[in-house]
């Protein structure tokens, strides 16, 4: 038994809540092991939202996907899931090829190139004996199948997790850095005005002490 990550991309949102009915059928059947699956689409905004879940067999919200594919999904819908897939405007007739996807630098890039905005599309961590039978649904319900080793995937999420830490981190020090050169900019102005006031501040209390 292999642990792999899968990607089905449908055309048709329809499809992609018929690939998990028939994936937890063959999770009942011993065929395979379904351990979590998420349906997925990516809307005209290019955002990547959860729309249905399942966990170690039963149905669960979408926000309750957890585990590896929890992760892998979190990335992918955040800035840096973003910024590696970068503008993916194209329908996905456009899509040249699995080859050309299987070209890009990381495999977050090939999965998220893998669902571009219109598409609604199945992740599932499975184990397999083979790739018989998610290739067969694959095949029937006409989607694109991506299927990748669970633990190069795991590495890869690690990797931007902690790369989103470290962004995050340095974010709040720049902005603290250019709030910082701010204040100091306006120092002398905001002790000037500080002043003024306690001068007319001074003089008013001054104008109503009794006179000697």
């Amino acid at each position: 038994m292999q642990d792999s990550i899968i990607l089905l991309t449908f055309s048709e949102p329809s499809k992609a809540y018929q690939a998990l009915g028939e994936l937890k059928e063959a999770h009942a059947q011993d065929k395979l092991q379904l351990k979590t699956a998420a349906v997925v689409d990516r809307d005209a905004t290019g955002a990547l939202k959860v729309r249905d879940g399942f966990s170690d067999g039963a149905p669960v919200d979408a926000t309750l996907v957890g585990g590896l594919l929890g992760g892998l999904l979190g990335v992918m819908a955040g800035p840096l899931g973003v910024l590696l897939v970068g503008a993916t405007g194209a329908a996905l007739g456009s899509l040249a090829s699995l080859d050309t996807v299987d070209e890009r630098l990381s495999l977050l890039e090939q999965m998220g190139h893998s669902v571009p905005v219109g598409s609604t599309a199945l992740f599932a961590s499975v184990e397999e004996d083979g790739t018989a039978v998610v290739d067969g649904i694959a095949r029937t319900l006409g989607a694109l199948v991506l299927r990748r080793p669970a633990e190069a995937v795991m590495r890869e999420v690690e990797v931007a997790q902690e790369a989103e830490e470290v962004a995050a981190q340095e974010a709040r020090t720049v902005l603290r850095k250019r709030h910082e050169e701010e204040w100091l900019a306006k120092f002398d102005t905001w002790k000037e005005e500080v002043g003024e006031q306690l001068t007319e501040l001074r003089a008013r209390i001054e104008s109503h002490l009794p006179k000697k």
